[in-house]
């Protein structure tokens, strides 16, 4: 009697423990994979790797043949996951540089904040890569608990893809692991794929009695490709290893081999490649287990995919062209699988709907039952309706892309953007001195991207590039001006504008204020206001910012040394042009190069490059609108830095300098620079142009002529001595008639200082004497 009443308490306990779990809203699990290509899973069609887990979840759910990444490449994917909104919005274009002085601001409202508030728990395992690291000089670390994460751990805390996956995960001889794995839970030979497995299967079991959702976030497959040596084994075995694309691999030397003996850089049938996917294939395996363990598998959503296509040289991406790095579908198009029980998402379906994975957003919301916050900007759209019905007719989608870069990528990935529109793709390039800007492909016939069309169909051309530069306006997507004379070689400082990530190094008046991930010159009455970067030194450099005229005439960016102002890059509505400043150590007199028209629209973003190297300087919008200046005063370190604006209101954003060297194309981005001198003029009334050209045809000539100059400071000398001798009969009569006025910053001709701006500020007065020396008047 006792044993049967002991059985029904038990019993009832159950039915009580379950009937909760049945009635809460559905866990959500998302796991990723790092350049996993298209075709690398079974349920894709491949035959060599072995993904028995995942081709189960494809049986049991829907499994999309044109799921896209935002990027073809790994921070901007997972930015727009999170956010769902696109990389452009979010300024995350690349993949973040260890020393990156971007993340994902803190004050974007993740995914993981909105389940948050509405009962989740949240837990992170694993790759994040949303941020620069402090141990490689980043100022500030945005981790995931600063967007929502409950939990987090195996996440790194330096660079990413040094093979070092084993614990405890050093480098070489790097002192630091590059994760936060402090301890071997596993066991000798640790694998960290299989450790982060483990902890995503804990993480379900110490919340089982609330709803949660787990981002599991794999390393695997980035090279440094470096497998599990037991599965190595079975894969090498199984079929011959390609070719090595490496003549040099760091693990095979660090284990006493030569070339790449350890078959880590395989061209193809990768046998480390397959040996990690097996172990991701495994993780899929264990929490299934774990759900069903817990009776939790008919009420979870499990969705799995990767950020970017495979890289090329150690696998293919077959049949579609290129990969990581590159806009062609070998780059963007990506493996995407749902699977939601018990007739959620029906099972065994495939869906050939266009998606991209800033839509798992809104779609999980909507599928939890949650309104997204009003004033959050979302550019992916809810796709529930493909989930539960993946057969259904598409419908009309767009998608976009935009990943401007400096230089080629080292694997083959070039500056340009993409639209896809129905079964039509338009590829454009941004870099110059390409045959044709465009490749245009119908993905329908020729899903390899074999057939250039764009010759045969301007007419879809035209408006595929209209809706996509429009979508770049609308978006904020800004293109900078890729370098000509000078490449990058790693930050020097970096501004962001991010709330709570603002560096301390800003001398900020109260004529700015910072929100919303800008610093913008406020409403406040004013004249020539500044904001200044604290202790800058840098010589040769890269400068890159972000403006938008809003209300202002004349933006500003402000460089000098020692006291001296040696360089400006003026911006104006009409037209931008550099200034060299005056300098009694040359002597150097107020110069203006390169002037040239451009009209900056009121409210649009734009980006100004300006590079320094040795004595020259060249400030550009793109290849064709540029200021080039040639001066000795350029030659010199800069330890001072500023923007400046002349009246509300305008915006800057992205303020960022970096190191250089010269750049490979040097001479011959040189030669085209020179040559589009003059193409752009600007129009001056004639009076301000005769102005102009008095005094930088001084400068000129007192800088490249002796004779001029020693005639030059010989007539200085006999002023300074008749104005010593006879100052009443001598002083200018402007001068005269203002010394009587008290001013803190009245300035005597006698005791005029010698270190002078480069030109007046807006309302003041420039006095020449015959000498065409200036001097400025308050």
């Amino acid at each position: 009697m006792k044993s049967w009443i002991t059985s029904c308490f038990y019993a009832l306990s159950n039915v009580l423990f379950i009937l909760p779990v049945l009635a809460r809203e559905p866990n959500i699990i998302f796991v990723l994979a790092d350049d996993l290509g298209w075709a690398e899973l079974g349920c894709y069609g491949n035959a060599f790797n072995e993904t028995p887990n995942l081709d189960k979840v494809a049986q049991e759910g829907v499994l999309f043949t044109q799921a896209y990444a935002a990027a073809p490449v790994c921070s901007p994917y997972r930015a727009a996951f999170l956010t769902g909104q696109h990389p452009a919005r979010l300024n995350i274009l690349d993949y973040l540089r260890p020393n990156s002085a971007n993340a994902l601001p803190a004050g974007e409202l993740a995914l993981p904040e909105i389940l948050r508030s509405n009962g989740y728990r949240t837990g992170m395992v694993g790759k994040w890569h949303l941020t620069g690291y402090k141990l490689h000089g980043a100022e500030f670390e945005v981790r995931p608990a600063d967007h929502g994460f409950d939990f987090n751990i195996g996440s790194e805390v330096k660079g990413v893809g040094n093979g070092a996956n084993f614990y405890p995960y050093l480098f070489r001889t790097q002192p630091v692991p590059w994760v936060d794995l402090s301890d071997n839970r596993l066991g000798e030979g640790e694998y960290l794929t299989d450790r982060l497995n483990l902890e995503a299967v804990e993480f379900i079991g110490r919340n089982k009695a609330s709803p949660f959702f787990l981002y599991l976030s794999h390393f695997a497959p980035h090279t440094i490709l470096n497998g599990r040596p037991d599965l190595v084994e079975k894969y090498r075995k199984k079929y011959k290893p390609g070719p090595s694309t490496r003549d040099r691999c760091y693990l095979c030397q660090d284990n006493g081999l030569t070339w790449d003996a350890g078959n880590h850089w395989a061209q193809h049938h990768n046998p480390h490649l397959a040996a990690m996917l097996e172990c991701i294939d495994e993780g899929i395996g264990l929490i299934d287990h774990k759900l069903k363990e817990l009776g939790l598998f008919d009420d979870t959503i499990l969705i799995f995919s990767s950020d970017n296509g495979g890289e090329t040289n150690v696998s293919s991406n077959a049949p579609l062209r290129g990969g990581k790095s590159q806009l062609y579908e070998g780059g963007i198009r990506v493996p995407f699988l749902v699977r939601w029980p018990n007739g959620k998402v029906p099972a065994g379906k495939v869906c050939q709907h266009l998606t991209s994975n800033q839509d798992i957003y809104p779609t999980l919301l909507e599928a939890v039952g949650i309104q997204p916050e009003p004033s959050h900007v979302l550019d992916g759209q809810s796709i529930l309706d493909y989930f539960r019905n993946p057969e259904s007719d598409t419908c009309g989608r767009i998608l976009h892309w935009h990943y401007p870069l400096d230089s080629p990528h080292f694997l083959g990935g070039v500056s340009a953007g993409a639209i896809r529109k129905g079964d039509w793709k338009l590829v454009e390039f941004f870099n110059p001195g390409t045959t044709s800007p465009y490749e245009l492909y119908n993905l329908k016939d020729d899903p390899s991207e074999k057939e250039n069309l764009s010759a045969i169909h301007p007419g879809i051309v035209q408006e595929l590039q209209t809706l996509l530069a429009g979508w770049r306006v609308d978006t904020g997507a800004r293109l900078p001006s890729p370098p000509l004379l000078a490449e990058p070689s790693g930050l020097l400082f970096g501004e962001h504008f991010s709330d709570g990530q603002i560096s301390p190094r800003w001398w900020v008046e109260k004529e700015w204020e910072t929100g919303g991930g800008i610093l913008r010159r406020n409403k406040l009455p004013g004249e020539n206001k500044r904001v200044f970067y604290k202790e800058p030194r840098f010589k040769d450099a890269l400068v890159r910012f972000d403006f938008r005229f809003d209300g202002a005439s004349d933006l500003r960016l402000v460089t000098g040394s020692s006291g001296y102002y040696n360089a400006v890059v003026h911006i104006h509505p009409g037209h931008f042009f550099i200034q060299t400043a005056f300098d009694d150590r040359g002597p150097w007199y107020p110069m203006t190069h390169g002037e040239y028209a451009y009209e900056f629209l009121p409210g649009q973003w734009y980006t100004m490059t300006v590079e320094f190297l040795g004595d020259e300087l060249v400030a550009h919008i793109d290849y064709e609108h540029l200021a080039y200046a040639k001066h000795p005063i350029l030659g010199q370190e800069r330890t001072y830095f500023a923007v400046q604006v002349d009246r509300p209101s305008a915006a800057f954003d992205n303020i960022q300098a970096f190191n250089v060297r010269k750049h490979k194309d040097y001479s011959e981005n040189l030669s085209r620079l020179l040559a589009h001198s003059g193409k752009f003029p600007v129009r001056k009334d004639p009076e301000e142009e005769y102005e102009t050209l008095k005094r930088d045809t001084h400068a000129s000539l007192h800088l490249n002529d002796p004779a001029y100059r020693q005639l030059v400071n010989d007539v200085e000398q006999l002023d300074h001595e008749k104005q010593r001798e006879f100052p009443d009969a001598f002083l200018p009569m402007k001068y005269l008639k203002r010394r009587s006025r008290k001013s803190a910053n009245r300035l005597s001709w006698k005791t005029l200082p010698t270190r002078m701006p480069f030109s007046p500020p807006t309302g003041q007065t420039v006095l020449w004497s015959n000498t065409f020396t200036a001097r400025i008047l308050p």
